[in-house]
């Protein structure tokens, strides 16, 4: 499937109805290869900054499974990068295995985020990316995020003083504007732009919306069009590989953007690769072997983080987990409450064990028996 939708006369093409013209981002042989600067990324499909959750132990376990672009880290202030926090270190962790990969700041002018952007190329970063779009209380109450989004002509200040600093291609990710009903995206996407932005990632909500609320296709759609040269990356509700197809298709955005679903689907990049190019979807991935993706996870968490650490931090991860391999109500109960490792492994094997006596049971064997006999298998 072409990103783009069909080329007509003149080197133009049409977006869900309009036409516009062909970017220097496009690549009409690949269209899921994406430009930003003078980066150039094979897949579409990033990685949301999601704080708390999307560290390095998560990204390492879900790039070998495919159709991942870029990963961001966590939004982080430079003021912690500069005084070397410990949580700000955990926050920016990486490795050669963990690339590309984009470091995302948030803060106002006084925080120092052009001196992050340079720490940040200075550490392997391809992109750094500013934070315009976090709502919660304690980082747009303190003008940073989407509070940004209330002071437009601060935002692209902050984005021309960051621009100017850092050696990398500078992004910013952003909501639709800050008070419900009042777009300012389309005219901001311009204005960063014009000192020298080289793309945008729009979720499709304001920001006293917080994550209330249905996405605004046709919003991220009125940003789309109105960027003149950058790419508009859209970001919010998406659920599966048909959700990112169908954002892409009615709003024209160069690509998508996928937050906590990944969680909750760790293969959602691989599938929303293949339907985009193939127009199908591979078929999914069993119980077990989201059993043992996730155990992946827990073994990469065990190896930075330490064993103690990651029985703690992976306790937030198993509602997500739960929506894969469902019903799986004693690891739903028992995660959270695990003490040691081998108690988290003693679950988990007990759950494997209850999944393969399931497929051996009378009636799974019956069932599968009756479908490879079915005419519709023979045919």
């Amino acid at each position: 499937m072409s990103l783009r939708g069909t080329t007509g006369g003149g080197g133009d093409t049409f977006l869900g109805g309009r036409v516009a013209h062909s970017y220097s981002w496009m690549n009409a042989s690949t269209p899921s290869v994406l430009r930003i600067g003078d980066r150039t990324f094979d897949s579409n499909l990033f990685l949301s900054p999601i704080a708390g959750f999307y560290d390095l132990p998560f990204r390492l376990s879900i790039r070998p499974l495919g159709g991942l672009g870029l990963a961001y880290t966590e939004l982080v202030n430079p003021k912690g990068l500069l005084r070397q926090t410990a949580r700000s270190m955990q926050i920016v962790e990486s490795c050669p295995e963990d690339r590309p990969w984009a470091v995302q700041l948030y803060g106002t002018e006084e925080d120092g985020l052009d001196i992050g952007a340079k720490w940040a190329a200075d550490h392997g970063a391809a992109l750094v990316d500013i934070n315009m779009g976090c709502p919660v209380p304690k980082v747009a109450g303190k003008g940073g995020g989407s509070g940004l989004l209330r002071s437009c002509p601060n935002a692209v200040r902050l984005a021309e003083k960051v621009v100017n600093a850092s050696p990398v291609p500078v992004t910013v990710k952003t909501r639709l504007g800050w008070e419900m009903g009042n777009l300012v995206t389309p005219r901001l996407v311009q204005d960063l732009e014009d000192v020298g932005v080289a793309a945008l990632t729009i979720h499709g909500r304001y920001g006293e919306q917080r994550f209330k609320g249905s996405v605004d296709l046709e919003g991220i759609r009125a940003v789309a069009q109105a960027a003149r040269t950058i790419p508009v990356i859209g970001n919010g509700d998406i659920r599966s590989a048909d959700d990112a197809k169908r954002m892409i298709e009615v709003t024209g955005c160069a690509g998508v953007m996928i937050g906590r679903w990944a969680m909750a689907d760790n293969w959602i990049f691989r599938d929303t690769r293949s339907l985009l190019e193939t127009g199908d979807v591979p078929p999914p991935p069993t119980r077990a072997q989201r059993v043992h993706k996730m155990i992946d996870h827990f073994e990469h968490a065990r190896r930075h983080l330490g064993d103690r650490r990651a029985v703690v931090n992976f306790r937030k991860y198993m509602t997500w987990y739960g929506k894969q391999i469902s019903p799986c109500p004693t690891l739903r109960r028992g995660i959270p409450l695990c003490r040691d490792v081998d108690e988290w492994y003693g679950l988990v094997h007990a759950f494997l064990a209850e999944i393969q006596a399931e497929r051996e049971s009378p009636e799974a064997l019956g069932r599968r028996a009756g479908v490879e006999a079915s005419p519709a298998s023979l045919g």
